[in-house]
């Protein structure tokens, strides 16, 4: 009789821990990745992380080839956000594929991609900006390096009045290339997705350095 009583209490217990796990990852906000090429490697590896961060991952949007103002022209981002749940957070990668050449009209594109995020349910936009990119593999690797660095700044500048957490990208990914100079290797982005995800905790410094961050305790791909 005394067994069956132990029994049946680790059962109960068993069964309210689960129960409580359940609904803390049920009230944890979910979290999406969107942008160009490069997210086809880093979404996966963001979702990872944000679940080791104690988010919900809602996945991933990648447009290889997409600017900023590829997205505005199709103008479904919204709708995209909404259809994988309206998460609370969502992570922009993109810049890379800009060309801009008149500053306001740039600018209006980075708000509209912001305010669309927003309308879909977006409760913080963290924006990942433009990589470093190799400019020692040929000429197109340095075309891209120099509007990588012009993009990163007009972002750096624009975003702040956007209400937008920008992360620069650069600092940590002067290394680590593929052999187009532009794209990088599975460890590039391994290195890459850490850096970005010190930034997931809504108390996390953005812009100051991650002395906290403890990329060990982090999934590895």
């Amino acid at each position: 009789m005394t067994r069956l009583i132990v029994a049946a209490a680790l059962c109960l217990c068993a069964l309210l821990f689960a129960t409580s796990s359940a609904q803390a990852q049920g009230d944890a906000p979910r979290l999406i990745v969107v942008g160009d090429s490069h997210v086809e490697r880093l979404g996966p590896m963001l979702a990872r992380r944000a679940e080791a961060a104690g988010l919900q991952s809602a996945g991933w949007l990648a447009r290889r080839g997409w600017s900023t103002s590829r997205y505005v022209r199709e103008g479904d981002l919204a709708a995209q956000l909404e259809a994988r749940g309206r998460p609370e957070v969502v992570v922009v990668s993109l810049g890379g594929n800009d060309r801009p050449r008149d500053r306001a009209r740039y600018q209006r594109q980075l708000a509209w991609i912001v305010r669309q995020a927003r309308e879909a349910g977006a409760e913080r936009v963290l924006w990942l900006g433009p990589a470093s990119s190799d400019a020692s593999r040929g000429p197109r690797a340095e075309m891209t390096r120099r509007w990588h660095e012009n993009n990163a700044d007009l972002q750096s500048e624009m975003m702040a009045e956007l209400g937008v957490e920008w992360i620069d990208s650069r600092p940590v990914t002067h290394e680590g290339h593929g052999v187009d100079g532009i794209h990088f290797t599975g460890r590039g982005y391994v290195h890459w997705a850490n850096h970005a995800a010190g930034f997931f905790r809504d108390d996390a410094p953005v812009g100051e350095a991650l002395a906290a961050h403890r990329p060990e305790a982090l999934p590895r791909s």
